[in-house]
């Protein structure tokens, strides 16, 4: 099976300015390998299943190898994801910055000064 031509994901990748762009190359390649990867993982699941050698099989042994590299294989995908996404989140929708929040809470009264005048229920007999 011939290697699939990645230039057109890597151009893409070049030719990106913003935080969006980047994301939109980023699927497009993710979007282009995950069905090969997929496949890939299948297979490699497979292979370590191959007469029942996974059962009872040991750390380190071949069964216990391939199915490691399945679940690599799936783990890259989803942290090209996760990485992706906090990109997005960073730029587009960035955490509060703590030091301005704790700043304000320093200079803001926890609760408000009561308003001139007798109180509701204050100087009233209870019932």
């Amino acid at each position: 099976m011939p290697a699939p031509d990645l230039s057109p994901y890597r151009t893409a990748l070049d030719a990106a300015e913003t935080p969006a762009e980047f994301s939109t190359a980023l699927n497009a390649l993710l979007d282009a390998v995950a069905p090969v990867l997929n496949e890939v993982i299948e297979h490699l699941a497979a292979t370590a299943m191959w007469k029942g050698q996974n059962r009872g099989a040991e750390p380190e042994s071949p069964p216990w190898l391939l199915r490691g590299a399945a679940s690599r294989i799936a783990s890259a995908l989803a942290m090209a994801t996760d990485a992706d996404l906090k990109i997005l989140r960073a730029h587009y929708d960035p955490p509060p910055d703590r030091d301005a929040l704790l700043k304000q809470t320093r200079t803001t009264p926890a609760t408000p000064p009561a308003p001139p005048g007798p109180q509701p229920g204050s100087g009233r007999p209870r019932r």
